[in-house]
């Protein structure tokens, strides 16, 4: 299965997506499983020996890429409709290599419960989309406050540790990666560990519950504070992956900013608290039940002012979604990037469909404009390629987004879905 996903990948990467735009978009669809989360919960048998099935999981290629992690240290996975089974032997290897760390930089979140249960990882620098400096030097520093000592060889982290032990950890920024990292290494770890100034994520408190079902002893997710009293052994569990509200909230950008009107499932409208908020100060009629949200257009788009911040702000991934929806807003809006800053790389590729956009340092302002033309665009990462997407909807013409594998690593066949809200979408060839 997972060869054949891969080909299926590969057959992606060749094409590009064609976009009729200035059709409204209508109708229900369901997002399928965060990723922000699954990647995290699919490296948890590593804590643990055993059999696991992890459901509702999303048929995008960084979950392919996640498998190939997991094999290289002899965790075997399956993946069959939408579903993840993977056993975790009672050995396993302790090294990443630079081939396979170097397509996503979440691959550095396998070093934590590495160190936990092997006492050893070699991990190489991760790659990933191209963001602006992610230092992972928060992740190290609380790990070798637990009893962790590194090095850096010919490009290869090596971490060592002849145990654990639970501390006090005051993270300088809400980091996810580095609150899971610790939350992953200290389950383990002898004591109490606390973790102040926590990501306060939904990915991480799903993350906490499947580990509480695997028997770690957790308290605080969802907090600034959360508090992990190590355990000697965990147990493998089966878990379903909290809804996707990052793609939730592109498809309703997809919606409101073609004047549309429709329904998201399979989200709880609470992961995106600030995100609705900005929708109804856009003009939208947003209603939501337990699991689903509906958007509808009523008679205009307006300007307004974001800036990201973490949870319960703004997510930084759906800046550049909410910058597309914007384009044709009445007035001027402000966007403010607080977490990565090269969060703006959506820019240039949109001005070449027409956009007035103007950037300073964190900043862009995005004024209003009568008439977006289709272009040929080029995605640089995935939520680049999703605003690409966002704004050849609502473009004359017919747009061409190249750098569909960057797409494809956060999204479940997107052409698909958006052709069930009734877009004129589809693969082409790129050279046909």
């Amino acid at each position: 299965m997972l060869h054949f996903k891969l080909q299926v990948i590969s057959m992606i990467v060749e094409k590009h997506i064609s976009i009729e735009g200035n059709h409204k978009l209508s109708g229900e669809i369901t997002v399928k499983g965060a990723k922000n989360a699954v990647l995290k919960e699919m490296i948890l048998p590593i804590l643990c020996e055993g059999d696991y099935v992890i459901k509702n999981v999303p048929l995008i290629a960084d979950v392919s890429y996640m498998q190939e992690v997991l094999n290289v240290l002899g965790i075997k996975s399956e993946f069959s409709n939408n579903n993840l089974s993977i056993s975790s032997p009672s050995q396993i290897g302790i090294e990443a290599p630079y081939e396979i760390v170097q397509k996503m930089r979440a691959s550095i979140i396998i070093l934590g419960p590495l160190l936990a249960r092997e006492g050893e990882a070699r991990i190489a620098f991760p790659g990933g989309d191209q963001l602006g400096p992610r230092p992972v030097q928060m992740h190290l520093d609380a790990l070798e406050k637990m009893g962790a000592k590194f090095e850096l060889d010919h490009g290869v982290l090596i971490g060592r540790t002849e145990g654990l032990k639970g501390v006090e950890v005051n993270l300088p920024y809400a980091s996810v990666g580095a609150t899971e990292n610790t939350l992953l290494a200290a389950v383990l770890a002898e004591g109490k560990t606390v973790i102040e100034n926590a990501a306060r994520e939904p990915e991480i408190v799903d993350i906490v519950n499947m580990l509480k079902k695997m028997g770690a002893n957790i308290s605080g997710e969802g907090t600034s504070e959360i508090i992990i009293e190590g355990v000697k052994k965990l147990n493998p569990t089966d878990h379903e992956v909290i809804g996707d509200r990052v793609a939730a909230g592109t498809f309703l950008a997809t919606i409101f900013s073609t004047k549309g009107s429709g329904k998201v499932n399979g989200v709880n409208p609470e992961h995106l608290p600030m995100e609705l908020k900005k929708f109804q100060e856009m003009g939208a009629i947003v209603e939501f039940e337990e699991s689903s949200i509906s958007i509808e257009y009523q008679d205009v788009i307006n300007s307004i002012e974001i800036a990201t911040l973490p949870f319960p702000g703004v997510a930084t991934d759906l800046q550049p979604i909410f910058g597309s929806a914007l384009l044709m807003a009445e007035g001027t809006s402000i966007l403010t990037e607080n977490v990565y800053d090269q969060r703006f790389q959506w820019i240039p590729e949109v001005q070449r469909m027409g956009a007035n956009i103007q950037t300073g340092w964190q900043h862009a302002m995005v004024k209003g404009v009568d008439n977006l033309s289709g272009a040929p665009v080029q995605a640089t990462d995935i939520r680049t390629g999703a605003s690409l997407i966002v704004a050849a909807l609502q473009a004359d013409g017919v747009s061409s987004i190249s750098g569909v594998d960057h797409i494809n690593r956060g999204y479940e066949d997107i052409v698909d879905s958006l052709s069930l809200l009734g877009s004129t979408i589809e693969y082409n060839d790129l050279h046909g």
